[in-house]
C-alpha cells in the first residue's frame, strides 16, 4: 500500500513539474523574452539571440515592431530579423567592430504593438577591443 501511495505522490510531482515548465500567455498585453540575458562578444565578431513575443489573445494577431529602446555603443551594431510582422520569434544578431572599445554595456530591445511598447534588457560585454590591454606571452 506504502509502494502505491509513494508512486502516486511522485507521478503527482512529476507532472507538476512538467506542467509549470510550460510557458503560458500573459493574460493582458505580451510580454518581450531574450534567449540570453548576457552576451559576451569580441570585437570583430557577430552572435546570434532569439527574441520572443509572448502574447495575450488580444495581441495574438498585432502587428509587432521590433527596436531599440537604448542607444548602442560606437562599433555595435543590433540587427532582427524578421523585423515586423505578426511573428512570435526573431534572430537578433549583435555585431561588434573590431574598433569598438572593450566594457560592459546595456541594451534594451523591444517590441511596439498597438501603440505600446515592452522591452527585455541585454548585457553585452565587448572584449578584446579598443580599450583593453593586449597581453604579451
Amino acid at each position: 500500500m506504502k509502494k502505491y501511495i509513494l508512486t502516486i505522490v511522485l507521478a503527482a510531482a512529476v507532472l507538476t513539474a512538467s506542467v509549470a515548465q510550460e510557458k503560458t500567455a500573459p493574460r493582458t498585453e505580451f510580454t518581450v523574452e531574450l534567449s540570453t540575458s548576457s552576451l559576451e562578444i569580441k570585437a570583430g565578431e557577430t552572435k546570434e539571440l532569439t527574441l520572443t513575443l509572448n502574447r495575450s489573445k488580444q495581441y495574438s494577431k498585432s502587428k509587432a515592431t521590433l527596436g531599440l529602446s537604448s542607444g548602442l555603443p560606437e562599433g555595435v551594431t543590433v540587427t532582427f530579423e524578421p523585423t515586423e510582422g505578426v511573428l512570435d520569434n526573431s534572430i537578433v544578431k549583435v555585431a561588434v567592430a573590431e574598433h569598438a572599445k572593450a566594457g560592459s554595456y546595456m541594451i534594451i530591445l523591444n517590441s511596439t504593438m498597438q501603440h505600446k511598447s515592452k522591452g527585455a534588457t541585454l548585457k553585452l560585454v565587448v572584449t578584446g577591443g579598443a580599450g583593453e590591454a593586449v597581453s604579451k606571452n
